[in-house]
């Protein structure tokens, strides 16, 4: 990471139009179209992940006061995957910690601003699950309850107000009245880690949940072939599909099927990367949650079963898959991993204009070369620990 008090840098927008973006001190000074060149790299808007849980070893569930570091290592490892804004994503485990962990976060946010910029809310994706086997994926039940409002609204003030997004089965006890109360408070509800007949799912709709967390997964292995939720997301058209874009969640027949039946405007990808993303092939073990495997190749599975654990990879990864495995065209790939979520949950992204925060990425030849963020230059090009980061290539 290099400081960038004063730059100029030519390239393509994502629109297509050659510019000449000239900063200082973390902000777009000037943007001034130039004719084309050639040899222009992109540039183009970070990437938005909306559902995080942690990368290097390190977990937001676990998170403490003295955990500037390990987020600090964190926000080093998604920057140089071109990742600006993050929801850090809370999985399932003993609700105290997650308590403290909100607590940590929003402890830590508060007075660093920049990586306040990255971390820009959070995803409660675990607790209000299905307890049932493949249902809860790799969440453990014991920690799982029934959607409980006051608890919850404990954990959110506790973060300092910064869920923006939480996750529930909508056929639990509890859950249809959960969700107007956290729409009511600006909250997003996605269904996910559930079994819901369609009615419940067109009545969760009803009553305010918009999105579905990474659809396709957090099932069991073996479902009926009509009664099971993913008609039901697909049919309902309210619902905005969270879409897991590693190689191994989902094929790529399901993805274009997914983009076809809701269009790239109301799909997103996320990451789902694991805590350890990141880190070498073996055997770890998850507090909250059960051991997992990451072989050679980047899958990342519960220990002796088929059911995945999250993913390896970081969400540059899903623009490879859309681009070179979905035939999906770059811009719309990259928006969907970068516009159309940001959008989704109100984030503020910055998109080149003047005045901007001097934050977007460069790519160039198929990759990914350099994230300016906030005043901050983050290469990867001849970073050799980046190329450990992608040991599949398709």
């Amino acid at each position: 990471m290099v400081k960038a008090v004063a730059v100029k840098i030519k390239g393509i927008s994502l629109q297509g139009e050659p510019v000449l973006l000239e900063i200082e001190n973390g902000r777009i000074l000037r943007r001034t179209p130039i004719p084309d060149e050639d040899g222009l790299p992109r540039l183009l808007p970070v990437l938005v992940d909306l559902q995080h849980n942690g990368a290097l070893g390190y977990s937001y569930n676990n998170l403490r006061e003295d955990g500037e570091k390990e987020l600090e290592e964190i926000a080093s490892h998604l920057l140089r995957h071109g990742v600006g804004r993050v929801l850090p994503t809370l999985t399932t485990a003993d609700y105290a910690i997650l308590e403290t962990g909100a607590h940590s976060l929003n402890g830590i946010l508060e007075h660093n601003r920049k990586l306040n910029r990255l971390f820009m809310g959070i995803f409660h994706e675990g607790v209000f699950i299905s307890p049932e086997y493949g249902w809860r994926g790799g969440h453990q039940e014991q920690f799982i309850r029934k959607p409980d409002w006051e608890k919850f609204s404990r954990l959110n003030e506790l973060s300092g107000g910064r869920v923006r997004v939480v996750n529930l089965a909508p056929e639990v006890d509890g859950a249809l009245d959960f969700i107007p109360k956290a729409v009511r408070a600006g909250i997003k509800v996605s269904l996910g880690h559930c079994n819901p007949a369609s009615e419940i799912i067109h009545k969760a709709a009803d009553s305010g949940a918009s999105m579905v967390t990474h659809f396709g997964n957090g099932s069991a292995p073996v479902i009926h072939r009509f009664a099971n939720p993913f008609w039901g997301f697909l049919d309902d058209t309210r619902l905005n599909l969270g879409l897991v874009g590693d190689g191994f969640h989902l094929p790529p027949e399901i993805v274009r099927t997914a983009l076809r039946c809701k269009s790239a405007e109301h799909c997103y990808m996320v990451s789902d990367a694991n805590i350890y993303s990141g880190c070498p092939p073996g055997l770890y073990h998850r507090i909250g949650g059960q051991d997992c495997v990451v072989e050679a190749n980047g899958f990342f599975h519960v220990a002796g079963e088929e059911i995945l654990a999250g993913a390896w990879f970081q969400l540059d990864r899903c623009v490879e898959f859309l681009t070179k495995k979905c035939g999906v065209d770059f811009e719309t790939a990259w928006k969907l991993c970068s516009v159309v979520p940001a959008s989704l949950v109100g984030a503020d992204l910055p998109v080149l204009a003047e005045g901007d925060e001097a934050t977007f990425v460069v790519y160039d030849h198929d990759r990914i070369r350099q994230t300016f963020f906030c005043g901050e230059i983050w290469s990867t090009s001849d970073d050799v620990e980046n190329e450990r980061m992608h040991p599949l290539e398709f």
